[in-house]
């Protein structure tokens, strides 16, 4: 029975990133595994049961991915990817994640009661935090993606990051778990309940009067994001390149000539071509640039000697190109090179034929920056969105805008694009910078730098979002002091074993 609640508690936990109105649920449904895991000795199978029925839920889009014909798969074949994706990927990040509750018994059993919700919330964000150094951790499904929409909610990642934000949710549940142990002791559970409220208040109050809190903008002007609603299949069709071009050179034109956007831009590898090489689109979009006089951000590849990479050009109202490209720093595994290869050919050679790129692409080297009339550009492209280090790393490096091209046309219309979204929406707020979000098939938004999304555009329609954005150059606690909130957890943990063990050995010396 307790591990069928764990089951339950698990999906409810990941309600919200597809109901974003349940997004209270973790606060309540993350309690009973640390109940578990202090009654029960087999609390990592536990920890496990919660976490397959947590990831199961989230990356239940995969489905969407049926029938991959884009890659040439028959039906049988795509399904057989598909179950492997959901169940490698739940597993992958469940065995890591089962590690929680097992070290929280261990860490807090028989100590005083307020040392457990701490350490249930250091333990969840050193997890979310270790989910960043493995191809298969992928930091996607972290507790705060759930929260977007709730800005008042988020706005502390402005200043502890959404790993804070995630450590807020655990350690409030950790009070309610203790308020479930406590059964029967009505004062105690009066004062677990009232911490837990106080925390969740002022967490709300906090973010309240962060909303309000107006940064003085450095410039202002239009932006337009352009979505052509090209998806995998034709995108990848032997006359993709011009046709593509085609539409967006039609979409721009609208988008400037009614709104008057100073900054375009295009979607994750709108053009399937290599520009290092390719003199003629080159000019096509030099003359774009100039005939509607903005900047044009366009996604595409970009060679160096034998390496290509998935990158991100600008070109400059009078018509000339920027020697600065970004390159993709956070390929996706399967999509763009493949992890492990001999030993993925060997189990599953299924897998091996989703990438549709002949050769691996090469990760990039880290944050670029567009010096520009109208502030410092900096780029993300797609996956680097989920990682709030590279977010870091751009803003530290003087962007004051963040421009983000994307291709999740892979998905569809399904939770995936939103979810996607919401990362950078978080990013927004971390790094007090309007993201201006061109997605292929959608989603595509601007976002301002409170992390509210002004204009936004669905998935599977073909048009553009436009708005004014600001840029600034002051920054956020969070890009000064980074994830401390990660680091103070790992002391706190290794604070709590040290202990243990001294307090063991004075108990077996006593004996």
């Amino acid at each position: 029975m307790s591990y069928f609640i764990m089951l339950i508690c698990g999906v409810l936990t990941a309600m919200p990133y597809i109901f974003d109105f349940l997004f209270f649920l973790p606060y309540f449904t993350i309690a009973p595994l640390f109940v578990i895991a202090l009654k029960k000795k087999s609390a990592y199978r536990h920890g496990l049961v919660f976490s397959l029925g947590y990831f199961a839920v989230v990356y239940h889009w995969f489905c969407y991915l049926y029938p991959m014909d884009f890659v040439g798969m028959n039906g049988v074949s795509s399904i057989a990817v598909i179950i492997t994706a959901i169940v490698g990927m739940s597993l992958l990040q469940g065995i890591g994640t089962a590690f929680v509750p097992m070290i929280f018994r261990f860490t807090v059993k028989n100590r005083h009661p307020l040392f457990a919700p701490f350490a249930a919330a250091a333990l969840w964000v050193i997890a979310e935090w270790g989910q960043n150094f493995f191809w298969f951790g992928v930091p996607w499904a972290r507790l705060a993606v759930g929260q977007h929409k709730m800005l008042p909610i988020v706005q502390s990642a402005s200043m502890i990051g959404a790993l804070g934000v995630s450590f807020i949710i655990v350690l409030i549940s950790g009070f309610i778990a203790l308020c479930i142990l406590n059964m029967g002791k009505i004062k105690a559970v009066r004062i677990y309940a009232l911490v837990a409220s106080l925390i969740f208040v002022c967490n709300l109050l906090l973010g309240t009067v962060l909303l309000n809190v107006k940064n003085e903008p450095k410039n202002g002007f239009s932006v337009a994001a352009i979505q052509g609603n090209i998806g995998s299949t034709d995108k990848w069709a032997d006359d993709s390149v011009y046709n593509s071009l085609s539409v967006y050179e039609d979409l721009t034109r609208e988008a400037v000539k009614k709104n008057g956007a100073k900054l375009v831009v295009f979607p994750e590898t709108v053009l399937i071509c290599d520009l290092t090489y390719d003199s003629a689109i080159i000019a096509r979009l030099k003359a774009l640039s100039k005939d509607v006089n903005a900047y044009i951000a366009v996604g595409a590849f970009y060679s160096e000697g034998d390496k290509t990479y998935n990158s991100m050009y600008l070109f400059t109202p009078d018509g000339e190109l920027f020697d600065t490209v970004y390159s993709k720093c956070h390929l996706v595994p399967f999509g763009e090179y493949l992890p492990m290869p001999d030993v993925i050919n060997a189990i599953l050679p299924h897998l091996t034929e989703i990438n549709m790129l002949s050769d691996p692409l090469t990760p990039g080297n880290g944050p670029e920056i567009f010096g520009t009339e109208l502030g410092n550009i900096g780029t993300l492209i797609c996956f680097d969105s989920i990682y709030e280090s590279l977010t870091l790393s751009t803003v530290r490096k003087g962007a004051e805008i963040i421009i983000l091209g994307t291709n999740d046309s892979w998905y569809k219309d399904s939770a995936a694009v939103y979810q996607h979204n919401g990362h950078a929406v978080l990013r927004a707020i971390e790094s007090g910078r309007y993201v201006v979000r061109s997605a292929n098939t959608g989603v595509s938004s601007v976002i301002t730098d409170k992390g509210k999304i002004v204009s936004q555009l669905g998935p599977l329609k073909t048009g553009y979002v436009t708005a004014n954005v600001n840029t600034y150059s002051s920054r956020t606690v969070y890009s000064y002091i980074g994830n401390s909130v990660v680091y103070l957890s790992i002391s706190y943990i290794i604070f709590l074993f040290v202990y243990k063990i001294i307090e063991n050995r004075r108990k077996n010396i006593e004996k």
